[in-house]
């Protein structure tokens, strides 16, 4: 009332200068702007949802954990900023807190909401879309079919990962996955051993236990442990990739020089000279656009019709992880090579 008091014009008018201000007048709208400025009013945007049936607020269910989906939340956030939303951030530290986490969800008033983990159940997802909330499952293969989704191409990514391992010479590659129960963890493990198996080169699997540096890290013990050392590791995802070339390093182990390495993401630590690391760069940007689109448009699939699903190809970064001719000299090797690796465990 005092704005409208204020810049000798009606309420309705003051709430259309806040809202649609394309509709009034420029010398009108100004002397709201200079009226509310003095007396220090700021709209309140629960009331303007109320009246309007939109908050202008978006969510995100996303793991407490990781680097990646830091970045992941900054896109996010960046892109919803840009189209003139907000951004709300739920997250869950492990699987047994998502249950509690899409409840807490329900409590909020939201224009769409963004499940951006891998790890949420198939039941979970066609239990959300009964809500009726605008929902896109982002990176989640197995959510195609279920709600919209965005993804990266995870199995044709990690396909080329592995053929630039066998254009190498590499016949026995570990894959080290993060969680097994992930969907893209098994897409990506997917497209590695298929790829590989069609070059006559073995590909067997090992959990790490979580996309994480730490997980990476324990996982080198294992790796250690072995008789023989693979041709090649290609690990599931570059923070669990990080950690392993660490975890490597306190046993003689590094790459390229012992064995060759691939992550999958495209963090930027991943070009940094302690790791330069060969991976799959996912176009960040693009997926958490595309998100951020079909999560805040509103979009309402009957539950009869097939949800759209977009998905994105990634890009080879070849690094010197899988580049030994552009390393250091390799070490000599008092065991005999094999393929682009040594073979026996016998001098350690």
């Amino acid at each position: 009332m005092d704005v409208a008091v204020a810049a000798g014009v009606s309420q309705a008018t003051v709430a259309r200068c806040f809202n649609t201000p394309e509709v009034v007048a420029p010398g009108t709208r100004q002397r709201i702007e200079a009226a509310a400025g003095r007396l220090g009013y700021v709209p309140n945007a629960i009331a303007r949802s109320l009246k309007s049936q939109s908050t202008n607020i978006v969510g995100a269910v996303v793991p407490a954990v990781g680097e990646y989906w830091q970045n992941v939340v900054t896109g996010f956030s960046r892109c919803l900023t840009a189209s003139g939303r907000q951004l709300l951030l739920f997250s869950f530290l492990d699987q047994a807190d998502v249950d509690d986490t899409l409840e807490a969800v329900a409590q909020y008033r939201l224009d769409g909401l963004i499940l951006a983990s891998a790890t949420i159940a198939e039941a979970q997802l066609a239990r959300m879309r009964q809500t009726g909330l605008s929902l896109v499952a982002f990176n989640h293969p197995d959510a195609a079919g279920i709600v919209p989704s965005v993804t990266v191409d995870n199995e044709a990514g990690s396909a080329e990962l592995a053929r630039h391992l066998a254009d190498l010479g590499c016949a026995r590659v570990l894959y080290v996955g993060g969680v097994a129960a992930a969907s893209t963890d098994r897409a990506r493990f997917r497209g590695a051993a298929r790829t590989l198996a069609s070059a006559g080169a073995t590909c067997n699997y090992m959990e790490a236990g979580a996309f994480t540096y730490e997980a990476g890290y324990k996982a080198a013990d294992r790796v250690d442990q072995m008789d023989s050392l693979p041709d090649a590791i290609m690990v599931g995802g570059d923070e669990v990739a990080f950690g392993m070339l660490d975890g490597l390093r306190q046993y003689g182990i590094t790459a390229p020089e012992d064995l060759l390495m691939t992550g999958f993401d495209g963090l930027p630590q991943a070009s940094w000279a302690g790791y330069d690391l060969t991976t799959l760069v996912q176009p960040a940007e693009q997926l958490a656009e595309h998100a951020a689109e079909l999560a805040a448009r509103g979009l309402d699939t009957p539950s009869d019709v097939v949800p759209p699903s977009v998905v994105v190809a990634g890009t080879l970064r070849r690094g010197r992880t899988t580049r030994r001719d552009e390393g250091p000299p390799a070490r000599p090797q008092s065991r005999p090579g094999r393929g682009c690796g040594p073979q026996s465990r016998a001098s350690r």
